[in-house]
This record gives structure tokens, sequence and C-alpha cells, in this order.
């Protein structure tokens, strides 16, 4: 990546040094390449001594060491060694695969070629064929060209052909494949390093480990060495095959896209449902379909937005007219305001709906207001200015909808005009109270309720057919509780109600229907009774958003069902598959159904489930049936908010009995409170806002739009004063006109109203059905909604201030670039007329050339700056050509600016879950970070196919090999904002980051071993992040995290991590592949981790529920001593600070503007908590404080390293007969783990130190734990502890042993267990603990006493280790390994004498294996081979 990510700090070897990382990257490749000869050398010279018993390879070695003037500075940084490493297996390996490849793909082919040579079939250009079978067929292709192809063919034939030929191909694709990995991994054999590289066995004990003795010599060591190679290249055999498979599925990924889903290929179609669809936006929609509902969507949200508009300028007259005040006051102000409503609603949807408004009504409402209420001229504008601009929005809605019912029958029209005739009933608006002020938090509270006088009205109405008052009085109860459940006004038209009524002296029970409109159950005074009792309203304002809006979804959908099918009209006549199909059997055919499975649907049945498709006349409700892919039926659906399985659970759909309580409780209790929780955190979070802004200004920093404004500083001056403008940002009221339309067309084009996390809890609130009045429509919800409105709409405009900055300056890249494609297009033409003698053309030729690039003329072709043209329902016409490129513009923004609307469906059904805190926000920093990248190659790539480079300043065109040309992104004005982009995303990525953390440091004297140091000592979530030193007046170390200011930071965080992991394994002696993996894990644990981590509100519940009181980094909230009413105290406020907006930061700037210390008892400075306001507070590093979690934490691993051997899945004390090979194992294992804690502990005190704290200060901090001196020193000197099973534990085996009346297995390895713990004593803690092995019982001994002696020696053998060591205890080193030995056959010896005295032999072992020597205990071959230090282990054994 650059800087950032390779910038690493120095291990210990590194002190001194401060090699930068580009050079060490630099050595690191250079030294790789010269370590690929020596690889070969190498290897021949070990050849050499495994014949002779020479050491050529150490000369080997010293020499290349001389040459190689890299190697020293490559090792001086991590990166340096990691590349080194990278290139000696890359270079040899790629070239042993590609040969080995090649060599197959010949002896291969020659066997193919025989096997199918009577199914051979050459095909020519121009669809002309070879006949299957003939001569030519077998000629080689020179030979092919002198035979002239035939016209006619056998098709059964060329058939067969084909099929056999492919199959044989399968055939031979796996041999290939194996001599071609085959081929790598003996390329790989040649790598030299392969000790410091290290194995997969090293790193599990396995039968790749390496042998790393360096004691041999000669031919003893010539065969260590080859037999690393040869562990080291077969390890290559199964990597290879894993690094080929992910490299394939990422290549299909990219080449291949959609048509992955219909390839004859089960790991192409597996790749494509399980990776390539959850993780793309389309899913499983054709991008042509899915770019369609992007304009639908930003279509809907431009209305919407629109209608708000009108709706607002509508409230601004009526509160002008009726101030609230004098509507409290004199009630017949309100009777007179709702008559007025009345009237204006008469108005807007009077008359036809084909026409515009009637100017004649609406003259007389103004002039009679203009009298009775002295209404101004600016307010009669406004009005009348709205009233004809909705009821223009309105026609133009209705006109599209008509648009798109051609093809069909006058009658059908004529039922849609009528539809729309009567008011649109069920679409236009939620007109009825009863929808408008209910809570649907629980539905516990219903705050509308009829009045006592309107329920006896309707009440009257139903006593009719012989109903009793109280019969009536239960009936209309019951169709309002039913009513209050509903959700929109066409839900009113199938209320079902029980009608009870006494015929000749019986109950008569029927079940019935009634509704509210037209065609609908009931007589026309039960149903003007029913309106009433819902509160049914005249007011303009619902009528209007609710109208606007529900007609938009409406027109909207059947202009874009439209769209996506003439589009797969255009796509199948250009031959191509296309998504729709009227044949089934062709459709089949289309999708490969006989090798795929993939199912047909009708596309009725598909839109039948979608509300804006149920009602209405759309293009697949033709008489002709269209088919399509069940898979992009589905995403249709999905798309248009159809719920899908996890969906429809959580909103409760056709859910019943116990799985509807489920989905309450699920919807209510985890994510309801998970979406307040993130609202809380974020648009009511005024710290959040602000890091909010000044996160989405790297947005336009990572697209090169700040270089851009040092050659052109009045273009972005321009365009961040357009995007405050328009986005509203520092207005606190409503925009201007002009920036309200500009918004608007923003919105068409799906730019603004996009903002990632308000889309993630808008989704989440929309599917919990908690989106609309949480607690009713009293005043205070009220005023609380309209703050949450406000402050939501602030969150969004400092996202969409940044998104109009880019789109502003990415249209004029786009213009000027049209500009100079424009002016050369003239040029050509020109030149091409003055060639043909055109002497007008000359000279137009002449002044155009002198005249240069004109922006102005090419502006005002596009039809900037000129004035508006309207249509007849007042909407402006648009400059095709400039739409266009508004278009381009606008879709380079949705591809490099995090966008909503292109979140993937995995992604977007994970938010349902009760984990991840907006998810959406990582995931599209991902996608749009891939998005610059790809723009910027675009933008500086020539348009030509060229051999070689096609971005270089100049460029070799494939069809004129011969000549070198200029890059025509050059000429074209492209090729410079494709390098600004690609620029700025580095400098954004891992300039900014590493400029500010290296100038800190340079600043404040911080060293590298301190910023390691400080790594230790920061929280978890900060571990790898971009850390920033301070040091305050005193000189104490402070840290800034960029990280959580950089919204970049996600990925560059994953190869930061990688680099951490890989030198801090080096410091514990692992190998580079050790700390390579563990860092892949890791940064891959960082990526995932936004989307798996638990939520908010999750984590709080997991505190007090799961984790019984105490949080995820082990703080205690309560104990067991914590009395009821306290525990349930701290439990309420626990839960509510995780719903409450972020206080804290204000908390702390008070404590700062008083003078008031914090909790720890510091004085806080008012400078660094404003900053923490943008998210950069300087946090103290406080080594004394954090030692006490860090304490809690060695003393709860030291117990589980302790259950490792008594408990837990393989503890030896859970009952049943136990082995003693497993005591000897499990000892190992528990203080394996001990080491690994005692070790961790060692580090932390080794950075306490660093950071300045004294070993006194320290020694009081452990004591406080209840942690003795002993213990204490032991860990800051380095010197490992290990664990010897106590008295307890041996009696307690004795028990289990006499309970199955067996032996006690603890004896039998008791020597061996003493001799481990010797060894375990010897390890220093900086060293690496590195053992393995296994003991074999030996029946007829009593197994306690051999068990003890040999735990104890292990033991002592420990406490020499120091804890900066490596634990090289190893389990052969202690106990006999059953294996046969093979000796040479003996010389003859001498018969002994008489008498003399034999050499002592073990008394607790069995006799020596024959050939061995009784003075030492080993056999010739061991005498020979084994190492001086192997040969003391193996006489012990």
């Amino acid at each position: 990546m650059a800087e950032e990510i390779f910038n690493q700090p120095l291990n210990s070897a590194e002190e001194n040094n401060e090699t930068s990382w580009y050079k060490a990257l630099g050595a690191g490749l250079a030294s790789g390449i010269i370590k690929i000869p020596e690889g070969i050398v190498s290897l021949g010279a070990e050849l050499i001594d495994l014949g002779a018993d020479s050491d050529t390879a150490g000369d080997v070695e010293e020499f290349f060491d001389k040459i190689n003037i890299f190697e020293e500075t490559a090792e001086e940084r991590t990166i340096g060694k990691l590349t080194q490493a990278i290139t000696q297996i890359a270079v040899p390996g790629g070239i042993g695969f590609k040969v080995a490849n090649k060599a197959a793909r010949k002896l291969t082919t020659k066997a193919l070629k025989a096997k199918r040579e009577n199914f051979y079939t050459n095909f020519g250009k121009g669809k002309k064929y070879y006949e299957a079978n003939s001569p030519g067929s077998k000629l080689s292709k020179r030979q092919l060209k002198k035979i002239k192809p035939l016209e006619t063919y056998d098709p059964n034939k060329l058939k067969r052909g084909l099929n056999k030929v492919i199959k044989l191909n399968k055939i031979y694709k796996y041999p290939r494949f194996a001599m071609a990995v085959t081929g790598g991994a003996v390329g790989e054999g040649l790598v030299i390093d392969t000790e410091e590289i290290g194995t997969f066995g090293d790193m599990f004990e396995g039968p790749t480990m390496l042998n790393r003795d360096e004691n041999l010599s000669g031919r003893e060591d010539a065969t260590r060495k080859l037999m690393n190679r040869f562990k080291f290249g077969t390890e290559s055999l199964l990597v290879t095959p894993l690094a080929f498979g992910v490299g394939s599925t990422v290549k299909s990924l990219s080449k291949r896209g959609k048509e992955l889903a219909y390839s004859n290929s089960k790991f192409e179609r597996f790749i494509n449902k399980y990776i390539r669809v959850p993780l793309i936006p389309e899913g499983d929609m054709p991008n042509a379909m899915f770019k369609s509902g992007v304009t639908k969507s930003g279509l809907k949200s431009r209305d919407t937005h629109r209608a708000q508009q009108l709706v607002s300028n509508i409230t601004k007259v009526v509160d002008g007219i009726f101030p609230v005040a004098q509507e409290v006051a004199d009630k017949s102000v309100k009777a007179e305001k709702s008559k007025f409503m009345k009237d204006i609603n008469e108005v807007l949807l009077g008359g036809d709906l084909d026409k515009g408004l009637d100017i004649k009504k609406l003259k007389e409402l103004l002039d009679n207001l203009s009298v009775s209420k002295n209404i101004n001229k600016d307010q009669q504008n406004l009005l009348s200015g709205s009233l004809i601009a909705a009821r223009g929005e309105l026609n133009n809605l209705v006109t599209i909808l008509q648009k798109n019912s051609k093809g069909f029958n006058d009658s059908a029209r004529q039922e849609l005009k009528d539809l729309f005739s009567k008011r649109l009933e069920g679409y236009i608006g939620s007109t009825y109270e009863i929808f408008n002020t209910k809570s649907s938090i629980f539905n516990f509270f219903k705050t509308y309720q009829p009045t006592d006088e309107v329920i006896k009205n309707v009440t009257k109405v139903f006593t009719s057919g012989g109903r009793t008052e109280q019969q009536a009085r239960s009936i209309v109860d019951e169709i309002l509780a039913k009513a209050q459940g509903m959700k929109k006004p066409s839900q009113l038209d199938n209320i079902k109600y029980t009608d009870k009524t006494m015929q000749n002296g019986k109950l008569n029970i029927k079940e019935m229907k009634i509704g509210i409109s037209e065609g609908a159950p009931g007589t026309a005074l039960e149903k003007k009774a029913l309106k009433e009792l819902f509160g049914e309203t005249k007011d303009p304002r619902f009528t209007l958003f609710n109208g606007m809006t529900n007609l938009s979804s409406l027109a909207r959908t059947s202009a874009y069902l439209t769209q996506i099918l003439e589009r797969n009209t255009e796509i199948q006549a250009k031959g191509g598959r296309g998504f729709f199909w009227t044949d089934k059997a062709k459709g089949l055919e289309a999708v490969n159904a006989k090798n795929t499975n993939i199912e047909l649907v009708d596309m009725k049945e598909v839109l039948g489930k979608i509300d804006a498709t149920e009602n209405i006349i759309n293009p697949f409700t033709s008489k002709e049936t269209y088919y399509t892919t069940k898979e992009i039926g589905e995403a249709i659906r999905a798309a248009n908010d159809v719920a899908g399985a996890l969906q429809g659970f959580v909103r409760g759909k056709d859910t019943k009995g116990a799985e509807k309580v489920a989905s309450w409780f699920y919807r209510n209790l985890l994510l309801f409170p998970k979406g307040v929780s993130q609202m809380a955190k974020t648009i009511f979070s005024i710290p959040t806002h602000l890091r909010n802004f000044f996160s989405a200004g790297a947005f336009t920093a990572a697209n090169g739009i700040l270089f851009e404004g040092l050659s052109n500083p009045g273009l972005l001056k321009k365009a961040f004063q357009e995007g405050i403008d328009v986005s509203g940002l520092l207005k606190a009221g409503q925009n201007s006109s002009r920036a309200q339309a500009a918004y608007q067309e923003m919105l068409e084009l799906g730019l603004t109203n996009t903002q990632v996390q308000i889309g993630d809890m808008a989704a989440l609130f929309k599917a919990t059905d908690s989106g609309g009045n949480m607690l009713g429509d009293g005043p205070l919800v009220r005023m609380f909604k309209k703050f949450k409105d406000f402050a939501q709409g602030k969150y969004m405009a400092e996202d969409d201030t940044f998104k109009i900055t880019n789109y502003t300056v990415e249209l004029d890249r786009i213009i000027r670039s049209g500009a100079k494609r424009a002016h050369i297009n003239s040029l050509n033409k020109l030149k091409t007329a003055a060639k043909e003698g055109d002497k007008t053309a000359t000279k137009k030729l002449i002044e155009l050339e002198k005249r240069g690039v004109s922006l102005e003329d090419f502006k005002k072709e596009l039809g900037l700056g000129s004035k508006e043209i309207l249509d007849g329902n007042g909407i402006p016409v648009r400059n095709q050509a400039l739409w266009e490129l508004k278009k381009q513009a606008a879709e380079i923004v949705q591809n490099t600016v995090p966008n909503y609307a292109f979140v993937g469906e995995a992604v977007k059904t994970a938010r349902l879950l009760p984990i991840g805190n907006f998810m959406s926000f990582p995931s599209e920093i991902i996608r749009t970070s891939t998005g610059i990248a790809q723009q910027g190659v675009k933008e500086m790539r020539h348009s030509v196919k060229t051999i070689g480079s096609n971005m270089g300043l100049t460029v070799i065109e494939a069809a004129n090999p011969g000549v070198r040309v200029a890059n025509d992104a050059i000429t074209n004005g492209t090729y410079g904002t494709g390098f600004k982009r690609l620029l700025g995303m580095a400098t954004t990525l891992t300039g900014i980051p590493i400029a500010v953390t290296e100038g800190a440091m340079a600043l404040y004297d911080v060293t590298e071993d301190e910023i390691d140091a400080m790594r230790r000592f920061v929280p978890e979530w900060s571990k790898n992040s971009t850390l920033v030193p301070i040091r305050d007046d005193d000189g104490e170390l402070r840290y800034i995290d960029f990280s959580h200011s950089n919204a970049y930071d996600l990925m560059a965080r994953p190869f930061r991590t990688l680099m951490n992991n890989i030198q801090e394994g080096e410091q514990d002696g692992d190998t580079l592949l050790e700390g390579f993996v563990n860092g892949t894990m890791e940064a891959s644990g960082e990526i995932m981790n936004p989307f798996i981590s638990e939520s908010i509100w999750t984590e709080a519940m997991s505190d007090l529920y799961v984790r019984g009181g105490r949080t995820a980094e082990g703080r205690e909230l309560y104990t067991d001593q914590t009395s009821l009413g306290d525990k349930m105290a701290i439990q309420f406020m626990h839960l509510g600070k995780a719903l409450a907006p972020s206080y804290k930061q204000f908390q702390r700037l008070g404590q700062a503007s008083f003078g008031t210390p914090d909790k720890t008892g510091e004085i806080l400075d008012i400078g660094p908590e404003l900053a923490g306001f943008m998210g950069l507070r300087p946090i103290k590093i406080d080594p004394l404080r954090t030692m006490t979690f860090k304490i809690a934490g060695y003393q709860r691993g030291i117990r589980n390293a302790r259950r490792e051997f008594t408990g837990g899945f393989f503890g030896l004390l859970k009952g049943g007969s136990i082995d003693p090979q497993d005591i000897v194992e499990r000892y190992i294992a528990s203080n394996k783990a001990r080491f690994d804690v005692q070790k961790d502990m060692f580090k932390n005190l080794e950075a306490a130190g660093i950071l300045g704290e004294s070993t006194a200060e320290l020694q009081d901090v452990f004591k406080e734990r209840q942690i003795s001196n002993a213990t204490f020193q032991s860990l800051n000197d380095g010197r490992f502890d290990p664990y010897f099973p106590s008295t307890d534990i041996l009696n307690k085996f004795r028990e289990i042993s006499a309970g199955l009346d067996e032996s006690d297995p603890f004896i039998e390895v008791g020597d061996e267990v003493r001799e481990l713990q010797n060894s375990l004593r010897k390890l220093k803690l900086n060293q690496r603990f590195a053992i393995g092995g296994s003991v074999q019982s030996q029946p007829g001994i009593n197994v306690l006493e051999s068990v003890i002696p040999m735990l104890a020696k292990i033991r002592d053998d420990m406490e020499n280790l120091e804890l900066d060591d490596e634990f090289d205890i190893k389990l052969t080193d202690y106990v006999a390994v059953d294996e046969e030995v093979i000796t040479p056959p003996l010389p003859s010896t001498p018969m002994p004498i008489i008498n003399q005295p034999q050499p002592a032999m073990p008394t607790n072992r069995s006799q020596n294996i024959q050939g061995k020597d009784p003075i030492t205990n080993l056999t010739r071959t061991e005498e020979a081979l084994l190492s001086p230090m192997e040969k003391v282990i193996a006489s012990r054994t």
C-alpha cells in the first residue's frame, strides 16, 4: 500500500538503525533475486557434500554473503525480510510451475490428439467448417490453409466430435495441473532460506518440521539441508492448489461476472452463488436492471423531497394566516382553518387530473383570502405557485402511468383514468388520523381516539338491520380495533367483523366485510360513517405528500418495468441472453438449465407480491407471458421491499403462534434497541457530527480533488460552496428554490440522501416497523421528532456536502475532457476536408488551431447557463447531451464515494442480526476504494489495445507494433485526472497518516521503541491503529488514535496488522511463515470485525446476562455480593448508557473548563478536550493503571493454564483411566500455556520500563493484586516459573486409580516429568517454546514411582528458561520413543574377562537394546549421525 503499511516499528535488531521502509523493500527485492541463483548453486553443493562428506555448501554460502550487499539492509526491516522471502519463493516456484505446465501440455496434447483423432473438427472464420473426419482435420495448420473449407458438414458428427473433445480435455486437465504443481514444488525447493521462512510443520510440529541443528557438518549437514528442502517443497504440493483455487476464484469473479451463474462448472456456479452475488450491489440482478432500479429509487427520492418542499410552502402560508396562538385562543379560528384546508384540497384535486389546476377556482380562493384575511402578495404567490406546481407534479406522475399503459385497449386506460378521478382512493394519502397519530413501538399506545360524539353517530348508523345499540357498538369497537392495526388506507377496504343479531328469538352470527371506497362492501351511509370514525381529514398537505409519494411509487415502478423490458429487447436483438423470455423453452436453453438447474418463473407471479404493481397496468400484464429466472425474480422482489425469509420473520410476516411471539421479542428487544443505540451515537452526538464531516472530506481527498484545487483553486472553492449551499448544511430553515431544485436533481441522479449510516438505521427501523411515530403524536413527541429530523438532516448534509463537491468537480473534469475531444474531432474533420482541397476548411483549420480548445463554446452547446424551458406540467425540459454528462459524473461519484444504494445484499441481510454496527460503511469503503483505483486506471489507459503497458506517456498499439504513439488519454485530458485520483488515494490512505505520525515523533522526540511499548497499553481496538504520539508539558506520553477519524483506515489496517505480527513473531523467535500466518489471521479478523462484533446494544446485554456483570474488557460492573437493588440500578444504567447519546466529551470539557478533576484525579486541559470533539483527543498512556487489568488477565491465564493439566476437554482429573503418556503430554501443554502467559506479562513489564515506570512502582501494583515479590521478580527478570502438580493433585491421581483398581499412572512417568520441569526452568521468557514427542507406557513398572521423578526433572529444566528465550523442551528428551533401531552388523568382539566388573545398568529401565555401547548407551549409527547434544539426549533414553 505504501508508507503507513510498511513503516513499522523497529525490532530489537533494528534499535540503532533508521533504514527507511522503501530502502528495505528495494533491498529485499534485490536480495531475494540474488538468493535464487544462490539456492540453485547451494543445492548442487549440498549434493556434493552428501557424496564427498565435504563442506562445499558452507563455501557457497560464504561467497554469496560477500556479493549480496543488499541482505543486511533488507533484514533491518520487517518489510525487507518479507519481500526477500516472497521473491525467492515466487520466482522459482512460478518458473517451475510454468515450465512443468508447458511440458505437461506437450506430453498430454500428443496423447489427446491420438485419442480424439476420429472426432477432431477444425473451424475456420466466417462460420465455415471443415467436414468432420475429413483428411484436412489431421493436417498441420499450414497445410490446412491450402485446403478449401467445405460449406456443408454433418451436424450430428460435429456435435459428437465436440462432445468427445470436451470430455477428453477434462480428463487430461488434471494430470497437466498435477505436473505443473510438482514443477512449482521443485522450484520452491531451490529456496535457500527455508529455515528462516519456516514451514507449517514448524507451527504444528508436523512431519514437515525442519531440522535446525547447526552442530552438524559434512554429509550429516548436507542430509539435513536436503531434507529441509524436500519438506519445504512438499508443502507446496498442498499450498499451490489452494493458492491456485483462490487465484482462479478471483480471476473468474473479475472476468466472467454474471456468466458464472450459467457456467457448466459447479465450482464457478458455487463462487457465483456464495461469494459474488452476496457481496456485489447488483446481487442476482443483471447490471442493466440494477442501474434502472437505482434510477427508480433516485426518482422516488426526488418526488418525496419535492412533496416535502411544497408541503412546507403551504404550511408557511397557513401558519401565517392562522397563527397557532389564535387557534388555541379562539375555537372559531380552528373551524375557519379547517374550512380553508378543505377548500385548498378541493382546488388541488378538482377537475380532470389529465389537465392542470383550475385557475378560476384558485383565483376565487385567493380573492376570498385577500378580503377576509388580508393575505399579502408574497403569500398569495407562494400559495398559488405551490398549488400549481403540486398539481403539475401529480399530473406528471399520472402521465407517466398512462405512457406506460401503451399497448392496452382504451377501456383499460379509461379504467386507469377513473381510478385517479376518484382521488386515487387507497393511493393518494393517509388522509385518516388513525394512520398519522398512533404508536408503532410495541403498539401499546394508541393516541388516536374518536370523540364520544363520533362513536355515538357511527353506532347509530349500525343499529339498522335489527341490531340493538349494544350490538352496533360491539361492531364499531371491533372495526375500530382492527383498523388501528392496519398500516395503509387500502387495507380499510377489507375489514372483517362479526355481526350478531336476534332473528325469531335466535342468535344469528355472520362474518361480514366492509370498506370505505366505492366497490367495497357496505352501504354509502356506513362508508361515510367509517370515514368519520377513522378521522378523515381534508388537509391538502396530507393529500399532497401522501398522494405524491404513493403515486410516485406506482409511476416510477411502472416506468422501471417498461425500461427493463425495453433494455431486455435491445440486448436480445443484439444476440445477448437477456433476462426475460416469452418462450419458456428458449429461456431454459439460454440459461443452460440442463447443467445449471436454473428455474424460470412467471413475471406476473413475481410482480403480484409487490405493492406498487398490485393494482396498476404494466408491460408484464399484457396477454404474453414473460419468464425470468427464479433468482432474478427474487432480486426484483427484494429491490421492491418484498420481505425475504429473515426480513419476513423480523417483520412478523405470516408468522403464527410461538414464531410470532419470537418475532415480536426479536424485533422489539434486540433490533429496535440496536437501531436506537446507533441513532443515539450518531445523529444525536455532536462529536460524531464533527467526525462525520471531516471523514467525508477524506472522500474528496481520496479522489484527487484537492490536487485539482492546486491547479484550479477557483473550481474547488466553487464546488465546495455549491456543496454547502445545495446540501443546506449551514441553513437552519428552508433552502432557496435554486438550491432545492439542484438537490432534487442530485436525488434523481442517486447522489444525495444516500449516507450509509442513516441508510442502515432507516432500513433497520423499517424492518422492525418502527420508522413511523415511535411514541405517538403528543406535543413532546412532535418536538422530539422535529429535533430528530433536524439532527438527521444535518448528519445527511455533512455527507452530501462532499458528494456534491465531488460531483461538481467530476462534471467539470468531464466537460473539459469533452471539450478537448470535440476540439480534436473538429480538427480531424477539417484536416480531412483540407487534404481534399477544401479551402474553406483550410481557413477554418488555421483559425481553430490558433484559437485552441474553447471550453465556453462547448458549454454553450450543452446549454449550460441558458434559460430553462418548462413543459406543460411545469417540469423543466432537459438538455439531453448535458444530462448524459451529468449521469457520467454521478456514476463516478457513486463508484468512488460510499453510497447506501450500492450496499450488497449479504450486508443488508446481516444488518438484521444483533451483531455489527453500521456494517454498510466498511463494506462501502472496500467497494469504493477499489472503485477509485479502477477509475484512475481507466482514465490513464490508452483507448486502443496495446503491446505492453497501456498507461505510459507513450504506448505501442497492437495494430501498429513498430511505432510508439502518445497515450490518447493525455490528448483527451483524462490522464491528468486519473493520475491525480490515484495520487489522492495513495496520499489519503498512507501519506497523510504517516506524515502526521512521523512529524509528531520528530517534534516530540519519540522513539520507535516507545511507540512499540505504547501499543501494549492502548485498548484492544487501538492496538493496530495509526498512533500519533504527543508529549505533554510534564514529558508524559499521550497518543491520538488517528484511525478513529480516518475513513480509509480499514484499507490500511490489515496490512499494518500483518506487519506488526511478523515483527512480533521475529522477536519471539517464530519463523517468518508463522508470523505471516498469525498476522493474516488477525488481519482477517480486523476486516471482519465491523461485521461480526457485538452491536452496541447486544454488547451491553451480553455484559449483564452472558458475561455475568463483566464488560468485554474485563471490568466488573457488580459482584455476587452486590445487593439486588444496587444490581438492578447498575443494570438499568448500563443499558441506558448504550441507548444514550455520547455525552462524556461534554462532561470532560466541563471538567476542563471548571478545573474539576476527572474520576482518576487528573486535571484536564481545554485544548485536548476540544480536539476530542473531532475524535483527536490526546489520550494519556498510564501503564500503572492499565497494568492492574493486565494482572487480572495474567492471573486468569495462569489458572487456565493449570486447567490444561487438570480439567478441560483433555484434562486428566475428569475421571476414568489415565494413560501415563497423557500425563506428560498434558504437563507440557499446561506449561506451554503458562509460558505464553508469563511471556506476555514479561513484555508488558519491559514496555512499562521503556515508558518510564520504575521497578518499585510496578512491584507495588503487583503486590496490591496479591502477587508475591518472588513471582514479580521472576517475571521482571524474564525467568520462566514452570508448573508442577501439587500434593492434592497427586492424591487425586491415587484416588482415581484406586477407584478403578489400577496402578497409579503418575508413578510411571515421575522421573521424566521432573526432568522436564528442570529443563523448563532454564527457559527464558524471550525465547521460543518448542516442544513435541510422545511417551509410551512400560508394563510391569510401578507407575507413580517413575512418573514423579520425570516430571520433576522436566520442572527443573524449565526453571532455567528465560522469558525472552525459546521454549525448546522436547518430550523425546525425557522419554523413550518406541521405534525400531536398525544397526549394521557388529564386528567380532573378544570374549569378556571373567569376574571383571560390568558397567552399572539403570535399575528402573529395560535392558539396553542389542547393539548399543554399554558405556555410551548409543548405537554405532547414533554415534555417527547425532550431534553432541542429541547424543546426550539419546543416551538418557
